[in-house]
């Protein structure tokens, strides 16, 4: 397994996450008063870490983690 590779799986993973992450700063940099929901930006970084572990298992085994 290359580096490169590795790199890939991780950037597939973090890519959700930075959204997420985005996604609720400016909900609340908004300060139009509404409710904001974090949920979708929790789903969003669950679902960023998880594709992350699961593109590193893929690519690499689960014998080379």
């Amino acid at each position: 397994m290359t580096r490169t590779q590795t790199l890939a799986a991780l950037l597939m993973g973090i890519i959700p996450v930075v959204i997420g992450i985005l996604y609720f700063v400016l909900q609340e940099m908004s300060g139009d008063g509404t409710i904001i929901d974090p949920g979708g930006a929790l789903l969003l970084i669950c679902l960023g870490v998880s594709m992350g572990f699961g593109f590193l298992v893929i690519l690499r085994g689960a014998r080379d983690l």
